[in-house]
């Protein structure tokens, strides 16, 4: 059994204004191992309880915070690069981190990408109804693909990162949480996987390829939907057993939901040459919540088993059964509790008392897992800063 591993998730500019040295010695003090910095982000809101030059932080939208050589660019998309980028933040960082023995991992959003989304509309999701999701790339699109690449090879010849951290790699969902977002007609497991399906051009000719009538898939979808959202009257609690019905009744969705899946793998596959010598880890869960649910955006745990050196399991729910039961899957899965990084929110309102988050970090010790992750270092007062000290105490008393 590996040894115990606490890891903490922490934004460049919470960096920067700590500064980077004062910033590792804290978290040498904490207790951290390894750090994921992110070094590609989407857009967001943000309320720093410590930073001393922003308290309300807006990031900059879909940007990219490292500098990345044209020689490893090529393909890669024409997303914004962050002024911090040329702060030398990142390499000061990497130094500093070295010497304390902190391990760096690149996290990295790769197709939740507004900006991208408007500069490249025909790359984006496109759901049966001709609709667009400007903030999904689409993997089936080769050029989006290609962005992924460029992104892992431009990362790796840095040579600062064990890991590089895949974040939203497959298919987004209809869920976005976009400015002001609003569904006022009940819609359960199947109908926002079935909002989620793309039908754009690429997606239409890997399916005709693989034997799929796309077109037959398409209507199916906007006769469901349609006849769900016409009756806004129903009962608005989710019957998850409808989705099983469709998957086991609709041998069209069946082949549908493993192209995705055979299409993310193979990407995975070749980020993983990309990225050498650095790996690769995926998350076990994403927009669509639940792991067991993963697949709707193309993520196969047991095919990217072998392709990766861990699974983000992001334990993000108030209800720690919740978060245990998903623990209790992703193990089934994998069968290796040594694949597991149990990712924990700290902040309100998922975790209320320290009590709660050592419950979570207490039940994922028993089965063997050794790695612990925390979101996020930029949100967390000093109280709760202190709780990843301790719980990175507990994590290795009871490993000892």
């Amino acid at each position: 059994m590996g040894m115990t591993s606490v890891e903490l998730f922490a934004y460049p500019w919470d960096i920067l204004d700590e500064g980077e040295a004062p910033f590792l010695d804290r978290c040498r003090q904490l207790g951290i191992d390894r750090l994921h910095v992110a070094v590609s982000y989407h857009s967001g809101k943000f309320l720093l309880p410590r930073n001393r030059r922003a308290r309300v932080y807006f990031p900059e939208p879909g940007a990219r915070y490292f500098q990345a050589p044209a020689a490893t660019w090529q393909g890669g998309l024409d997303q914004p690069v962050s002024e911090m980028a040329a702060t030398g933040w990142l390499d000061r960082l990497a130094a500093g981190a070295a010497e304390r023995r902190i391990e760096l991992s690149a996290w990295t959003v790769f197709f939740h990408n507004s900006v991208l989304g408007a500069r490249y509309a025909d790359f984006t999701i496109e759901n049966a109804f001709g609709d667009r999701y400007p903030f999904a790339l689409c993997p089936s699109r080769p050029e989006v693909r290609d962005h992924a690449a460029a992104m892992c090879r431009s990362l790796a010849v840095l040579g600062s990162f064990t890991t590089i951290d895949l974040e939203t790699i497959g298919y987004l969902g209809y869920f976005h949480g976009h400015h002001h977002e609003v569904t006022a007609v009940p819609l359960g497991t199947a109908e926002t996987l079935l909002l989620s399906l793309c039908f754009c051009t690429a997606c239409r000719a890997a399916g005709v390829l693989a034997g799929i009538d796309m077109e037959h898939a398409a209507g199916e979808v906007r006769r469901i939907l349609a006849r769900r959202m016409e009756s806004d009257d129903a009962a608005s609690d989710d019957r998850p057993e409808q989705l099983a019905s469709l998957i086991v009744l609709c041998p069209w969705l069946q082949e549908l939901a493993r192209l995705r899946m055979k299409t993310v793998t193979a990407l995975v596959q070749r980020l993983a040459v990309e990225s050498r010598p650095a790996r690769l880890a995926a998350y076990s869960s994403g927009f669509v919540g639940a792991p067991s649910n993963v697949w709707m955006e193309g993520l196969s745990l047991p095919d990217l088993k072998p392709l990766v050196e861990c699974f983000h399991l992001l334990a993000y729910s108030a209800d720690a059964a919740a978060d245990n039961a998903d623990l209790v899957f992703v193990l089934a899965m994998l069968g290796d509790p040594e694949l597991v990084n149990l990712t924990l929110n700290l902040g309100e309102p998922v975790t209320s008392t320290f009590s709660q988050a050592a419950a979570k970090v207490e039940f994922a010790l028993r089965p063997g897992v050794r790695r612990f992750s925390f979101f996020n270092y930029g949100f967390l007062g000093e109280a709760r800063l202190r709780w990843i000290h301790d719980l990175a105490s507990m994590a290795r008393e009871r490993h000892e």
